[in-house]
């Protein structure tokens, strides 16, 4: 509702909400679905511009307009523990403990 708000430049969203129909609404939101919202627009124009200009200066091949957007943000991948250990050991000044029955002769 605050981006259908901001699209028609009304701070009041509450009374516009109040002044259009259930229909009207779910028609505004049906129309915004498939069309983006300025922020998403600009947004998109943006990282495609970026995207050229790398492409161009760069010559990256494994790029894509996705990576210069500031709304798209990609899932964080989940690490096995064979990894988090690996850089785990990476860390100055940390103390690993291990559990009292990992074969330590001490």
């Amino acid at each position: 509702m605050l981006r259908l708000s901001h699209e028609f430049k009304r701070a009041d969203w509450r009374r516009m909400l109040s002044e259009m129909t259930a229909t009207e609404l779910a028609d505004w939101l049906h129309f915004f679905n498939e069309t983006p919202f300025t922020i998403q627009f600009i947004d998109h124009a943006f990282s495609g511009l970026n995207f050229t200009v790398a492409s161009v200066f760069g010559g990256g091949k494994d790029l894509s307009p996705e990576d210069f957007s500031v709304l798209l943000r990609k899932p964080a991948v989940d690490m096995d523990d064979e990894i988090m250990m690996a850089v785990s050991e990476g860390i100055a000044g940390g103390i690993r403990y291990e559990p009292t029955n990992s074969g330590s002769n001490d």
